[in-house]
């Protein structure tokens, strides 16, 4: 990546392969890296390329829809900031990448493999994130 993008927003990590995420968020745009060598895609941010080893990037806007690759609906112990039960979700971006997502306020039982999702931007406490929420 040939910018660097500036430090100091309230984020879980913050450090040259994740501040662009959080920036993203902040903006309400779902931010992946590309890998200006290869094309490839990926998330959760890395320094290097898994395809092609290359360390060139740029970040790249996802369009926010995708479906349920997998779940699982966490119980205990409590997690700050979320009721119980807690779903979550697996899901592949129209663009090919996974993310993992929280689906807080949604019921449990209705979660199922294959089904359409979107992004919602939210903040938690002063961070801004993204929960998925069906189309």
């Amino acid at each position: 990546m040939t910018e660097t993008t500036a430090r100091g927003h309230n984020a879980p990590c913050s450090n040259r392969d994740f501040d662009f995420f959080y920036a993203g968020l902040e903006g309400e745009e779902l931010l992946v890296q590309r890998c200006t060598q290869c094309g490839t895609l990926r998330s959760l941010p890395s320094p290097g390329c898994g395809n092609c080893s290359s360390l060139d990037w740029e970040p790249t806007a996802l369009g926010g829809e995708g479906e349920i690759f997998s779940y699982v609906t966490h119980y205990h112990p409590p997690l700050p900031g979320f009721s119980a039960p807690h779903p979550m979700a697996l899901v592949t971006m129209d663009e090919g990448v996974r993310l993992l997502g929280a689906m807080d306020g949604t019921d449990p039982d209705t979660l199922e493999i294959g089904r359409r999702v979107k992004i919602e931007f939210v903040r938690r406490d002063a961070v801004a994130a993204y929960r998925f929420r069906y189309l």
